[in-house]
C-alpha cells in the first residue's frame, strides 16, 4: 500500500520535473566546442557545436566565431523575446516597432511568431554574410 506522499508526488509530476532539471543540467549542453565561441551547444555530431559552426573548420570557422561576437547582443535580444508572454509584448509593441535595426509591423506585433522568424532570418543572414566578408578579407 502506498503513503500519502507516494500517491501525491505521482500526482503532481515530480518524478517527470526531476527529468526535466535532469536533461537542463548545464553540462548536458555546454558551450560549443569551436574556440572563443560565446554559443551553446546545439549540435551533438563528431563535435559538440552550435549550429553555425557545423561542419567549419580552421579559417572558415574563426570568421564565423568573429561575426558570432559582432551579433551576440541580437543573438541574446531573440533568445529572451522568445519566451515573452502577451502583457511583454504589449508593453513592449512601440519599442519594437521603432527598432531602427528591424521594426517589427504592427501585423507583427500582434503575431510575435512572425516576427521572431524575421528576427531569426535577419540574425543568421547577418552572421553569413558578416563571416563571409571577414573570410574574403584574409
Amino acid at each position: 500500500m502506498k503513503t500519502m506522499n507516494e500517491l501525491v508526488s505521482n500526482v503532481s509530476g515530480s518524478k517527470k520535473n526531476a527529468k526535466a532539471k535532469e536533461y537542463a543540467h548545464a553540462s548536458e549542453w555546454p558551450k560549443c566546442q569551436t574556440v572563443n565561441c560565446p554559443l551553446p551547444t546545439t549540435i551533438k555530431a563528431e563535435t559538440k557545436t552550435c549550429g553555425y559552426h557545423y561542419k567549419q573548420h580552421g579559417l572558415e570557422a574563426e570568421c564565423t566565431t568573429a561575426a558570432i561576437k559582432e551579433n551576440y547582443p541580437y543573438i541574446k535580444k531573440y533568445n529572451e523575446m522568445v519566451f515573452w508572454n502577451v502583457k511583454r509584448w504589449n508593453e513592449m509593441k512601440y519599442q519594437i516597432m521603432g527598432w531602427p535595426v528591424l521594426p517589427a509591423t504592427e501585423e507583427e506585433i500582434n503575431l510575435p511568431t512572425i516576427y521572431l522568424n524575421r528576427l531569426k532570418k535577419f540574425i543568421d543572414k547577418t552572421i553569413t554574410d558578416r563571416s563571409e566578408e571577414i573570410y574574403n578579407q584574409s
